[in-house]
């Protein structure tokens, strides 16, 4: 069976401290058949000169200014022409260099799949970042009443096939931060979606999702209303739910964290 072609697609702005991992994670795979693309919105900090570094290993890439993240991934999309679609954010990596290939295997055998999704680390903001403590593991199998209610499926550890795209169209650019959220609840109850229990990538925290979780409700809420998979009344009572669950969730952390790094934590040496 034709092993399929994966368009990997970094955005970055501004990235200059870790987007060179970010590329190396990228071109040390494994897999033959991958498409990488950087989309960078104009950054001034020394982010351009590290990708044209590498630009002959690069599929395609452009610095220029954007309308957000949603545009950007829109922009790569655009250049995309692997059959499923890896978003890959300029402080994320991949754990290991036969992730792509590992997963190259699901993609074959679920082919009717809209996205294919395994797990997403959330990481320390260093060089040799390590597991944050007390921090969940993002993805766990997909089911469709708790996804209308919750995102499960980091888009940093989803490949979304090419024609989910054509079907429902692009990223909505309204929003700023639930962008790929959003693109998945179009589907509805009939998103075919598929959990593979590996550990995929790793996401610094520090992202706008963590430094912006009540924003991020927020648009969650404004997604489950917009596509209609919640009653109003029950959108707006998950949300404040939701909340109140982060502020238990910061106190947690400030009781707790001093007290981490006695733990011997997964993947913590």
């Amino acid at each position: 069976m034709k092993l399929p072609q994966i368009s990997i697609i970094t955005i970055s702005y501004n990235a200059v401290e870790f987007i060179e991992q970010t590329i190396r994670s990228v071109l040390t795979q494994s897999y033959p058949l991958i498409e990488y693309i950087i989309i960078d919105g104009g950054s001034t900090d020394g982010t351009t000169e590290i990708i044209q570094h590498y630009a002959a290993s690069l599929a395609y890439w452009h610095s220029r200014q954007d309308r957000g993240i949603a545009h950007a991934f829109n922009l790569g999309l655009a250049q995309a022409q692997g059959e499923w679609i890896l978003y890959l954010n300029a402080d994320d990596l991949l754990l290991d260099p036969s992730v792509i290939e590992q997963m190259a295997s699901h993609l074959l055998y679920h082919q009717e799949a809209d996205v294919v999704f395994g797990n997403m680390l959330s990481l320390t903001r260093e060089k040799n970042p390590q597991p944050v403590p007390f921090c969940k593991v993002g993805g766990h199998p997909w089911r469709w009443r708790e996804f209308r209610k919750l995102n499960m499926i980091p888009h940093q550890a989803a490949f979304t096939r090419r024609h989910y795209f054509e079907r429902v169209g692009s990223f909505d650019e309204s929003f700023r931060i639930a962008m790929d959220y959003e693109l998945f609840l179009r589907a509805g109850e009939g998103l075919r979606a598929q959990f593979v229990p590996s550990d995929l990538v790793g996401m610094r925290a520090g992202g706008q999702c963590v430094k912006n979780k009540v924003d991020t409700w927020r648009e969650f809420r404004r997604a489950q209303i917009k596509n209609r998979v919640l009653p109003k009344w029950f959108a707006e009572l998950n949300f404040y739910l939701q909340v109140g669950r982060i502020y238990l969730g910061i106190m947690a952390h400030v009781v707790l964290d001093p007290w981490a790094g006695t733990i011997r934590w997964p993947g913590r040496n």
